[in-house]
């Protein structure tokens, strides 16, 4: 008999079979399926509460890892994209929801100062264009690969960023 195969009451060998993952909660499958697509640049998966995860991912895969979510897991829609200002970084911050699973991901990524830039995501999301130009405008986040990466709120030629911790008005 072979190692992970039983004899039931009748005599009959059967085989054991791999743990199953249908019951598994659907927090956990979308963070393992993100760690195993993106091992190198997605950390930090964490159930925040029942329907709310977070993960990060390195800036180098942002665009991907979101086409996955979009593609393969079913997030539908770009709820909100916001940048957080730190002293050495920036954080650019999507919040993005599957209807049909009822989840919300908080999916984190990081520019620094000095190179402010990530990919463009409005291809995935409609949705992401205005939310982008306003980061842009009001943080001086870059999206690679906009359509159309100008103002949103302020003057075109204003020169400054309001919301930058640095910015003296």
């Amino acid at each position: 008999m072979s190692e992970g195969s039983e004899r039931d009451s009748t005599g009959v060998v059967g085989i054991e079979k791999a743990p199953s993952r249908i019951g598994e909660n659907p927090e956990n499958r979308v963070l393992r399926a993100l760690a195993e697509s993106f091992p190198r640049t997605v950390s930090g998966g964490t159930q925040l509460r029942p329907g709310v995860i977070r993960a990060r991912v390195d800036r180098s895969d942002l665009y991907s890892a979101c086409r996955t979510l979009r593609d393969d897991l079913g997030f539908e829609h770009l709820t909100m994209i916001s940048a957080v200002d730190y002293e050495d970084r920036f954080e650019i911050v999507y919040h993005i929801t599957s209807y049909q699973s009822r989840l919300l991901i908080e999916l984190i990524s990081t520019a620094p100062k000095d190179d402010p830039v990530v990919d463009s995501v409005s291809s995935v999301w409609g949705g992401a264009n205005w939310q982008e130009r306003e980061s842009y405008d009001l943080m001086g986040i870059v999206f690679n690969s906009h359509p159309k990466l100008e103002r949103i709120l302020l003057p075109k030629d204003v020169l400054y960023h309001p919301l930058r911790k640095d910015f003296r008005g």
